[in-house]
């Protein structure tokens, strides 16, 4: 028999789709703070939020005659027609989120526009309203949920502990942190307050804050625009790179999203600078025409779809790929700093102390008491000296102290510091300035271990791996020589022999006319051998031969040539003919391998991955040398 769902059970039902763990009620609750246009927000948690979630904002508020109705299903203020649906400009839009949430919850909100003498409480259980009530609060809307799930038992036997989904919630606001740089974000669990951020629009002070000293100091800027397509953001260098995509965030008209197109223009601008199984860390926020993006796809909008994933991913492919040749995109080498910095003292002279980072306030430091040995050099001036370091390395304050004292309070003298860092109204640690680097500039100087080419510019010192770049420069130069429509080829003496396996020879089809683009004339000489009388004009005899012996072996394991990208991949491994480490070159071949190089579409890494590049900057050099 057919019947009609009781309410009740038709709103847990619908609840089910859009809140299924605390999450997704912060998720829904923040974008509703976004949309309504906060400058500050304030998150609580307790147990994971299973027991206890507050967020407050100070954003326009609820009219007193329209809270009761906010909490209806399908109530939004957000689209009024179908054709709203075309070109969502606002993060929440469906009017699901009040009323999933109060199903399944026990809510209670309290709310004031700025026009309005007195706000209005509201409280509500399993969608029965209990209270509807005058109060005085400010301007804005706090929303309390207690007790998830506490009318649907079996649903809560599925939530993970109260660490794990304390970690779900951290990393899905500090994600929509990055995206909204010029508010206000603070999330706290328990006692503890776990980030806030400045709301200044400083995105690398959100990094840092966030994610640490060490993901942000080798970020890279990305900026580029394209009719009505705007990309900003940060990548990694190649030598930065992470062993999953977990610090891939992507954002799209402020909308934290999941993106696979993404995923792959990211893919496609690292090509060949990273090993297999790296992947860089990227944060990019894409602003593009709403008309051109659908975000009604996923109940929870986890995810999008763009009218033209191949217009999208080219743009960010190409941002990201120009944002790489920047000079500071080169591997380079540095003094690690104080961390790995062990001075050279005698046992009485030692300083107690370390050094130690928490994810919510950068660097920080804490010192026991230092005392001063007699016959020593002062105590008080290295800690002087040790101190203004310190200040230096996090951006902070440098601090005066008495060399006259025995003993320094350093505890007192943090308390100092933490006023001054207060008073000074956020300290904003500035975007790295993207420097090109013009690869024209390098001067070659000469060679070490017969495996590392010198070099230099006008303030950077380079080592040049010369197997890795012989293997760019042969890499690229037998794609260019396949993908031509004219081969140049040179033609020999003598032919070279080849003989092959039975399972090559089985299958010319597949691998002749490929192997022949490449600028070889090879022909079938009878019982499994191979006559090449021609090979490709940039080689030489032994690289022409070293490669097709490796090929055919590659060809064995692989023998299907018509996917381009299996062809690359046997190419690449092929590129054993390089000159290796340890091979001498005299100063004309040197300069001829640079001028190449030079003219690789990608000089900085080989087909592998590995770097061609190490850079030094003239500062780090005379840092070693305490030069300054």
């Amino acid at each position: 028999m057919i019947k009609i769902l009781d309410k009740h059970v038709a709103d847990k039902i619908a609840a089910g789709e859009v809140i299924d763990r605390p999450v997704s009620i912060i998720k829904e609750l923040l974008e509703n703070s976004l949309d309504a246009e906060a400058t500050s927000i304030a998150i609580e948690i307790k147990n994971g939020g299973k027991s206890y979630i507050r967020v407050t904002d100070n954003g326009c508020g609820i009219p007193a005659d329209e809270v009761e109705l906010a909490f209806r299903r399908h109530a939004t203020s957000k689209i009024t027609a179908a054709e709203d649906l075309d070109a969502i400009e606002t993060l929440g839009f469906r009017g699901e989120a009040l009323a999933s949430i109060c199903a399944v919850a026990r809510v209670e909100l309290i709310t004031k526009t700025a026009d309005s003498k007195m706000g209005r409480k509201v409280v509500i259980e399993g969608s029965e309203v209990l209270e509807n009530s005058a109060i005085g609060c400010p301007d804005g809307t706090t929303i309390t949920v207690r007790d998830l799930f506490f009318n649907v038992p079996a649903r809560s036997k599925f939530l993970a502990t109260d660490s794990a989904e304390t970690r779900r919630i951290v990393d899905m606001v500090s994600r929509i942190a990055l995206s909204y740089g010029d508010v206000k974000i603070s999330l706290t669990s328990g006692s503890s307050k776990v980030f806030s951020t400045r709301g200044n629009g400083n995105i690398l002070n959100n990094i840092i804050s966030i994610y640490g000293s060490e993901t942000g100091k080798d970020l890279i800027p990305v900026e580029s625009s394209m009719s009505g397509f705007v990309l900003k953001g940060f990548v990694s260098s190649p030598s930065a790179s992470a062993p999953s995509r977990n610090k891939q965030i992507f954002c799209v008209n402020g909308r934290i999203i999941s993106s696979s197109v993404l995923e792959k223009a990211l893919d496609e601008a690292y090509k060949e600078k990273l090993f297999h199984g790296r992947f860089p860390i990227a944060f990019l926020f894409l602003a593009m025409p709403p008309e051109k993006l659908d975000v009604n796809v996923h109940p929870t909008k986890k995810e999008v779809r763009f009218d033209d994933d191949h217009e999208v991913l080219d743009f960010v492919a190409k941002a990201v790929r120009e944002a790489l040749m920047a000079k500071d995109a080169v591997p380079q080498i540095r003094e690690e700093g104080l961390k790995s910095l062990k001075a050279e003292r005698k046992p009485e002279e030692k300083v107690i102390g370390k050094l130690y980072e928490k994810p919510d306030q950068g660097i920080q430091y804490d010192f026991s008491t230092i005392k001063r040995e007699e016959n020593t050099v002062s105590v008080a001036e290295e800690r002087q000296d040790t101190l203004k370091k310190i200040a230096e390395e996090s951006k902070e304050i440098n601090v005066e102290i008495n060399s006259a004292n025995d003993t320094v309070d350093i505890n007192s003298i943090l308390t100092t510091m933490r006023q001054e860092v207060r008073a000074s109204a956020d300290i904003e640690i500035s975007a790295p300035v993207r420097r090109p680097f013009d690869i024209n500039n390098l001067r070659t100087i000469g060679t070490i271990f017969n495996t590392y080419i010198l070099a230099a510019d006008e303030d950077s010192f380079y080592l040049i791996d010369q197997h890795a770049a012989h293997e760019r420069v042969f890499y690229e130069r037998l794609l260019e020589q396949y993908n031509a429509e004219e081969k140049n080829r040179q033609t020999l003496l003598m032919p070279l022999n080849f003989n092959v396996s039975a399972q090559v020879a089985s299958t010319e089809d597949i691998w002749l006319d490929k192997v022949s683009s490449m600028g070889y004339d090879i022909e079938f000489f009878g019982n499994n051998t191979y006559l090449v009388r021609e090979i490709p004009a940039f080689m030489d005899l032994d690289e022409a031969e070293t490669f097709l012996s490796d090929m055919f072996k590659e060809l064995e394991d692989k023998p299907d040539l018509t996917n381009k990208k299996t062809l690359e991949k046997i190419i690449t491994r092929s590129c054993k003919s390089a000159v290796k480490g340890g091979d001498r070159l005299d100063i004309n071949e040197i300069d001829a391998l640079i001028k190449d190089l030079k003219s690789c579409i990608n000089p900085f890494s080989c087909p592998h991955g590995r770097p061609t590049f190490i850079r030094m900057t003239k500062y780090e050099i005379e840092k070693m040398f305490k030069r300054v």
